[in-house]
């Protein structure tokens, strides 16, 4: 699902820098016994260059835009969350309504393509039957021949 299509620009945006500040802050305070995923987490993340973090936060932002859409189907408590849920339902809306008017466009040439076969091999019957007649006429033909 595409990001921008999805939720506005700015909440993309927004989460996306969010998780910079978050695993940067993280990286920097050392803070004692550590779970070693989480330590294996900040050993990489100290590790990457600017471009290898922007690439892979730009990962982890897809995945949350995605459960934040997702998620903006049900039904949301919170005032200020109506307004995000409600430019998210009609981002998911349009970009719906666009993946079934795309079906139905395939379904309909697909319609079209098999009745266009189908037209040539009616056509491509009906010329063999009328060169040399049908294979019943054909099969007579040839056994009153022997008979003679």
């Amino acid at each position: 699902m595409d990001q921008e299509a999805a939720l506005p620009k700015r909440l993309v945006n927004y989460i996306h820098d969010i998780g910079v500040r978050a695993l940067d802050h993280l990286a920097d305070n050392e803070s004692g016994e550590r779970p070693k995923a989480v330590q294996a987490l900040v050993d990489d993340w100290k590790a990457m260059t600017r471009a290898d973090k922007q690439q892979f936060v730009d990962r982890v932002a897809a995945s949350v835009v995605d459960v934040i859409a997702a998620s903006a189907l049900l039904p949301v408590g919170q005032r200020l969350g109506k307004k995000a849920a409600k430019s998210a339902r009609k981002a998911i809306k349009r970009r719906a309504k666009a993946l079934k008017k795309t079906a139905k466009k395939l379904v309909r040439a697909e319609t079209k393509a098999k009745k266009e076969t189908k037209k040539t091999k009616n056509n491509q019957s009906r010329a063999r039957r009328t060169r040399g007649g049908s294979i019943h006429s054909s099969r007579a033909r040839s056994s009153s021949m022997a008979t003679r």
